[in-house]
């Protein structure tokens, strides 16, 4: 929240910059929101193209999309309506209990897409790892979860009365005065996650019965978290400095939350666009079969995978049905 400071005389204002990012946060917001919704609608087309349904970890995706709209919405208010992106001496904010309520409004949703999207990337390990590690990726959603579910309520349980967090003329306290401390853990905590769900991959892709080049690209496609891990770390250098100084500076805030939102949706949409990228850089269909006659009788065990669902969930079969341990080949 912006510190406002008492009013300033006309002769004071003429003295001090009246720059404005207001209009770059919205271009970037929404650029940023369109990216997301590219990359998420190729990946429902792939699985459409590949004749498999939407799972857990696209319908998540698709809510945590939803999501960033939403969050889009909220800032476009928060910068038309009190000037988000200007000078304190320059806001608007002739209804302080609406800014409070959309400014907290927003800082819960983009923390949910952040996390719903990490989410989805889990689910998706949740389908291609057995015993330990199965194990371990559910200890990492759990733990994200009830970690970033607390850093997006903070805002509306840190003050006794809680309405006293968008009321502020009423009496009472804050418990958590300095809630970006408290917030500035989790979101390392969210950046070391990003990262180590990145290498997962790493630690039984290797295993399978494929070539060099196949393995190193499946992998890679699966670590495109470490992205979202590094702009989840250049978020935290900022978070020091929320509220505490001038609304012009958090607007590089708003910013690195909605890429990280916007990064993890893409990292997680990327694994499933290796079936279009496969599809553009083979040969023609007909001169493809008649290299591989007998592909229809290729098992997912024949690729070293002991799971199916690492098959059909990487793109590492051609359009197929994968029933009763073995790969049908469908219409292609």
């Amino acid at each position: 929240m912006p510190s406002l400071g008492p009013p300033l005389s006309p002769e004071q204002l003429a003295q001090l910059p009246h720059d404005d990012r207001g209009p770059m946060l919205i271009g970037v917001s929404w650029g940023l929101a369109v990216v997301a919704a590219a990359f998420l609608a190729l990946r429902v087309y792939c699985k459409h193209i590949t004749k498999r349904r939407l799972w857990w970890d696209d319908w998540i995706l698709i809510a945590s999309r939803a999501l960033i709209i939403t969050s889009n919405a909220l800032t476009t208010v928060l910068v038309n309506d009190f000037k988000l992106g200007k000078h304190n001496w320059d806001m608007d904010i002739y209804d302080r209990v609406r800014f409070y309520l959309v400014i907290s409004s927003r800082a819960t949703v983009i923390i949910t897409a952040i996390v719903w999207a990490k989410t989805a990337f889990a689910v998706t390990l949740l389908r291609l790892t057995t015993g330990k590690t199965k194990a371990f990726v559910w200890f990492i959603l759990v733990s994200m979860n009830i970690a970033m579910g607390f850093s997006a309520m903070v805002l509306w349980i840190q003050c006794q009365p809680l309405a006293k967090g968008w009321i502020t003329d009423l009496p009472g306290t804050f418990w958590a005065p300095r809630r970006r401390w408290l917030i500035l853990p989790i979101s390392a905590y969210s950046a070391a996650m990003d990262f180590t769900l990145a290498i997962l991959p790493w630690t039984f892709l290797p295993n399978l019965t494929l070539g060099d080049k196949d393995k190193i690209g499946i992998s890679i496609a699966m670590s495109m978290g470490v992205i979202a891990g590094i702009v989840a770390i250049i978020k935290c250098v900022y978070l020091p400095g929320l509220g505490v100084g001038d609304s012009y500076d958090d607007v590089h805030l708003f910013i690195w939350d909605v890429t990280e939102a916007t990064v993890t949706v893409v990292a997680a949409c990327i694994p499933t666009l290796r079936v279009l990228l496969r599809d553009a850089t083979q040969r023609p269909q007909s001169s493809r079969l008649s290299a591989i006659p007998d592909l229809s009788l290729i098992s997912y065990r024949d690729l070293g995978v002991k799971n199916p669902n690492v098959a059909q969930e990487l793109g590492m079969l051609p359009v197929e049905e994968v029933e009763s341990g073995r790969s049908t080949q469908i219409g292609r």
